[in-house]
């Protein structure tokens, strides 16, 4: 067969192909191979692992390590008191909490610093390298918006606050910063306990679900797939 005949053969192939996945959408839908649970899970993980490491090494020169240090000897000291029972389970609660608190307000700087590198690095970095994170990218999956309109700020920025828990972190660190001890401890028990919640659904979410969405992809319209690059 003419090199010519086939080229017009493979072209006249292509345009049929793209006509049927037009006019009917589940086609297209059989097509895309979605992320597993435990590749995104382990995405998450060594995304994570990036976040610490970056917020450890930008965050180390304004850390008052001594304050930090008294503090951790202070916990321990309390435990080996309580443990020895030279001090009840009253006196032990009231100590640990004080020092939890101070521990928390010692640390609200580097809070700071670890909200801004999450927002730069899951809204920013992600979007600007089509859906991926250094995570996704060892993984080889991606997230694309499930209507395959491109992927947006307002989209990755929604998305990241909820799936990176960073709505979390700042509505932690706002208690930790501007309320008493008290507020603090049940506001942070009470938004703790909702982003555990979330996490808990969005896993079940993701393994029962046939296109694998957690609740920030249903709420945002993404999806996350496997890429063969």
């Amino acid at each position: 067969m003419p090199r010519k005949k086939k080229e017009e053969i493979k072209e006249a192939e292509i345009k049929e192909d793209l006509e049927t996945t037009k006019s009917n959408p589940k086609e297209k839908e059989k097509k895309k191979e979605y992320a597993n649970f435990w590749q995104r899970l382990v995405a998450f993980i060594i995304d994570a692992f990036i976040i610490s490491m970056v917020t450890s090494l930008i965050s180390q020169p304004f850390i008052k390590t001594d304050n930090i240090q008294k503090l951790s000897d202070e916990t321990y000291k309390t435990i080996e008191e309580y443990q020895n029972k030279k001090i009840d389970i009253k006196t032990y609660v009231n100590r640990t909490s004080d020092i939890s608190y101070d521990m928390a307000k010692e640390s609200g700087l580097t809070s700071i610093i670890t909200i801004a590198i999450a927002v730069i690095y899951y809204v920013i970095y992600q979007l600007k390298s089509n859906g991926q994170t250094l995570g996704k990218k060892i993984m080889k999956i991606k997230v694309i918006k499930q209507d395959d309109d491109e992927l947006t700020m307002n989209d990755m920025l929604f998305r990241a606050f909820l799936s990176n828990a960073i709505i979390f972190d700042i509505v932690i660190l706002c208690f930790t910063l501007f309320t008493s001890k008290n507020v603090y401890f049940y506001g942070v028990g009470l938004f703790q306990g909702i982003e555990y919640l979330t996490i808990f659904i969005s896993c079940i979410m993701i393994l029962s679900s046939s296109t694998k969405q957690a609740i920030h992809d249903k709420l945002v319209k993404t999806e996350v797939i496997k890429v063969e690059e």
